[in-house]
């Protein structure tokens, strides 16, 4: 799914019935779904589930390495054997069994470590809106449904019912993702 993609949805709504693309722009709509993704991101970024993990392995030079980019928060840290890392104070020195996070560094006694991290929200802009989204297609009536709110009523920080809907739409659509099992039973026992 890319914001394209996206777009396309919004356009077809019958709230915006905007197939021709005359009634709003382009950049209006990146502006609608970016107010929407940000609430998403940060509801996200707070909840336990995983979908905007990410993980990357970062070779350290004198025990330190440099955290990636998008880097807003550690889920889990592991030295190159799998052995998780324990997060150490920021007044005490790092060993093999542990790491810490001073500004965009990342320290420990180890040669590499792998980082488990939740990302910050980038924008999407004009040159990116063919770029796949990190978020799931099944997310794509969730923003389509915001997205057109914030086009028509609009959206901003400060409407906390919006914001207060969205997170929870967020976390119906999200509870127990990486809990959910499916059990068969055999013939005989139904």
């Amino acid at each position: 799914m890319t914001p394209r993609d996206l777009f396309a949805k919004i356009r077809m709504s019958p709230e915006i019935n905007d197939n021709a693309a005359v009634k709003y722009s382009d950049y209006q709509l990146i502006s609608a779904l970016n107010s929407v993704l940000s609430i998403v991101y940060n509801t996200l970024s707070f909840s336990s589930n995983s979908i905007l993990t990410e993980s990357t392995q970062i070779a350290l030079i004198d025990s330190a390495g440099t955290l990636p980019d998008d880097f807003l928060s550690v889920v889990s840290v592991f030295a190159a054997d799998g052995t998780t890392l324990n997060p150490q104070s920021k007044s005490f020195d790092v060993d093999e069994h542990t790491y810490k996070i001073i500004g965009n560094n990342i320290y420990s006694k180890n040669d590499t470590v792998q980082l488990v991290y939740k990302p910050y929200f980038v924008e999407v802009e004009y040159d990116t809106m063919d770029t796949a989204m990190i978020l799931p297609n099944y997310f794509s009536e969730l923003l389509k449904k915001y997205s057109v709110i914030s086009l028509i009523g609009g959206i901003n920080k400060q409407d906390s019912t919006v914001v207060q809907q969205v997170a929870n739409d967020v976390y119906a659509l999200t509870s127990g993702r990486e809990y959910t099992a499916v059990e068969v039973k055999p013939a005989w026992r139904i």
